[in-house]
């Protein structure tokens, strides 16, 4: 699956592209009722971010990590989403930029609940599923 995520103004005056090449392969697991109580996704992906003003690309990548939903069976509400791996990996020189280890976040609010390790892009979206809020977080690398 690809997915563009754009801002023109992240970074003031520039902006962010975050082109997103996603690969998912899903488990989605059962009560005794047939009602969605876990799915758990191994996404892999191979991305690229661009300054949109000067064309720099850098390749965000490699990527890998397990995504786990909780669902309320009853209501069939995400609870929580828990993350491990590798989510973004990007380097330019001596500069790395990475976002990786668990993570938990609310199914239903977005909310950072516990987290290990540097979380610089996720954190930026502490609260929202609005994946372009963590464009700035690219800002520096892309400078």
């Amino acid at each position: 699956m690809q997915i563009v995520h754009s801002d023109p103004a992240a970074c003031g005056d520039y902006g962010v592209e975050w082109n997103i090449d996603l690969h998912s392969v899903n488990l989605t697991f059962f009560d005794q009722a047939g009602r969605r109580v876990k799915l758990v996704q191994h996404i892999t992906e191979d991305n690229t971010v661009r300054n949109t003003v000067t064309g720099l690309t850098l390749p965000d990548s490699p990527v890998d990590f397990v995504q786990t939903s909780m669902f309320n069976p009853e209501t069939g509400l995400r609870t929580h989403i828990f993350v491990v791996g590798t989510s973004v990996n990007v380097r330019r020189g001596s500069q790395h930029l990475v976002d990786r280890g668990p993570i938990l976040i609310d199914g239903q609010t977005g909310r950072i609940l516990f987290a290990a390790g540097p979380h610089p892009i996720r954190r930026l979206l502490d609260g929202s599923f609005d994946i372009r809020r963590a464009l700035p977080g690219f800002c520096d690398i892309l400078r």
